[in-house]
């Protein structure tokens, strides 16, 4: 291996997440000489966008090599994925590799790093809504309650608000406390589990937050830490009018906006370039050797380095002998959660019109006789009819994503089976969605959650953004100590490591 001594960098960030971008964009403001690797041929990471004229150009292998970068494969389509390259049913179509709805539309940790960086991408947001069996009510949105909800609550005196204002009252020891307490408990202890509509929409909304199936296993806390201190403060502040919502153009806007400011302040980003290991030598961070896309290696020295790859799977690049060993077998035991994440090109769209525009959830899509741990939950959007540059004119495209455990995700059996249970959910629910499908595709992450949002490893139990044992390491990422939905998540603990190596306040800690 060729050593270059006079290559040399403040910071090195390894891995163009959301959580990488942001640590990285943030160093480089404060004039540190800053390397950004990513092994893909683009920024995002799990969150990055494909046009459909891409996978028409470049095939199938192309598609599912690039898929396989993210945790993600393809066990099934409708026809099968050379039939819809042959037929160019994609033209026209972007799509975003796994569900990339962004929490509050943008307001939350996005907005913090957004009047840092000004990159201002334009996002479009919605409501939500969830069927409880046949019955499909509106989610609580901006102190509205959908009015039969309403009437319920009032007449069988069930105190739902608990829920929304409990967050309210909390300090950030409440959280910590809460973050072994699961959703069902709470429930339980608050008079809201034993009417099947009111836990049933409480259920959606934590599955929502969490990708998480199983309210037994969702921590409480982590919902309660985002709703005191990001959702319920900017609502009221007018920080934040939407629940959630879609980058226009697709997810990787956002990430190449960051991208680009990252660049305009000086700092280097290295495209098809593996990292083969993080150079630790005598409990210090040193640099990375990477191999780039000729096959030619080398080595690039910093004192400080910053990890984005998933936590279980950072030993895979560095020396888990460095770490503390009880912690580093902790870290590796950590488990994601993963997703289908389904598109489907509609030639109509015969779902109600009240639907076109608002996301929809049910967290009985599947049940958990067919073989999975517990009921998987779905949710979904006519996404072009948020963002009409994702589809192309006179064709609709729908996104989703159906939870499943990492396990789950793996087994191509079992996911063949689900993608079919989807497709027939759906007829089921929209009689006439079947004929109005000209192809669907359904990628399937083992890991869309990285590290899930569980009572036994949510928030504070997740890994430090500092390496135990290491010093000049830091983790970064949606599987490291941060708060929030998915990328927003990514993005909290993006802001708390540019904290620790900066010393700046990012408002996160």
């Amino acid at each position: 291996m060729k050593e270059v001594m006079d290559e040399k960098y403040d910071v090195i960030v390894v891995g163009t997440g959301v959580g990488g971008l942001t640590v990285a964009s943030l160093v480089a403001m404060e004039g540190l000489k800053t390397l950004l690797v990513e092994q893909c041929d683009r920024v995002g990471g799990r969150a990055l966008s494909i046009r459909g004229e891409e996978i028409l150009c470049n095939g199938a292998n192309w598609y599912k090599t690039l898929l396989a970068k993210q945790y993600t494969w393809l066990p099934y389509s409708e026809p099968d994925l050379e039939s819809i390259i042959a037929g160019r049913m994609l033209q026209g179509y972007t799509l975003d590799v796994g569900y990339h709805g962004v929490a509050l539309n943008g307001d939350g940790y996005f907005l913090d790093l957004d009047e840092r960086l000004g990159t201002g991408v334009p996002m479009v947001g919605n409501v939500n809504s969830t069927y409880i069996g046949d019955e499909w009510y509106l989610d609580f949105h901006a102190g509205k309650v959908d009015e039969r909800l309403q009437k319920l609550l009032q007449e069988e005196k069930i105190p739902m608000h608990r829920f929304y204002i409990a967050a309210a009252k909390l300090t950030e020891k409440d959280y910590d406390a809460l973050e072994t307490v699961s959703v069902t408990q709470w429930c339980k202890d608050n008079g809201l589990y034993e009417n099947k509509t009111v836990f049933g929409m409480i259920h959606a909304v934590s599955t929502l937050i969490t990708t998480i199936n199983d309210p037994d296993d969702i921590s409480i806390g982590d919902i309660f830490r985002y709703m005191g201190t990001v959702i319920n403060p900017r609502f009221k502040a007018g920080r934040a009018k939407w629940p959630s919502g879609f980058a226009t153009g697709g997810i990787m806007r956002w990430s190449q906006a960051v991208a680009n400011r990252f660049r305009e302040l000086g700092g280097k980003l290295l495209l098809d370039t593996r990292v083969r290991e993080i150079l630790i030598e005598n409990g210090r961070a040193t640099g990375i050797a990477i191999e780039d896309a000729s096959g030619a290696t080398r080595k690039i020295l910093s004192d400080r380095v910053v990890s984005n790859i998933p936590i279980q799977d950072a030993f895979k690049v560095a020396d888990k002998g460095a770490f503390p060993r009880e912690w580093a077998d902790r870290m590796e035991g950590l488990y994601g959660y993963g997703s289908i994440a389904p598109y489907f090109g509609l030639n109509k769209l015969v779902l109600p019109e009240r639907e076109w525009k608002v996301g929809v959830k049910d967290t009985y899509v599947i049940l958990k006789e067919e073989g999975f741990e517990y009921d998987v939950y779905m949710c979904w959007n006519i996404q072009s009819q948020s963002d009409p540059s994702c589809a192309p004119g006179g064709r609709h495209l729908m996104t989703a994503y159906a939870p499943v455990t990492e396990k789950e995700a793996r087994d191509k059996a079992l996911m063949v089976k689900a993608c079919r249970l989807i497709m027939d959910y759906l007829e089921k629910r929209y009689p006439g969605f079947r004929s109005s499908v000209d192809w669907a595709m359904f990628p399937t992450a083992w890991k869309l959650e990285g590290v899930a949002k569980s009572k036994t490893q949510a928030g504070t139990l997740k890994a430090p953004v500092e390496a135990p044992g290491v010093a000049g390491l830091y983790f970064a990422g949606d599987t490291v100590k941060g708060y929030g939905v998915a990328m927003d998540c990514a993005v909290a603990a993006g802001l708390i490591c540019a904290s620790r190596i900066t010393g700046k306040d990012y408002g996160v800690s």
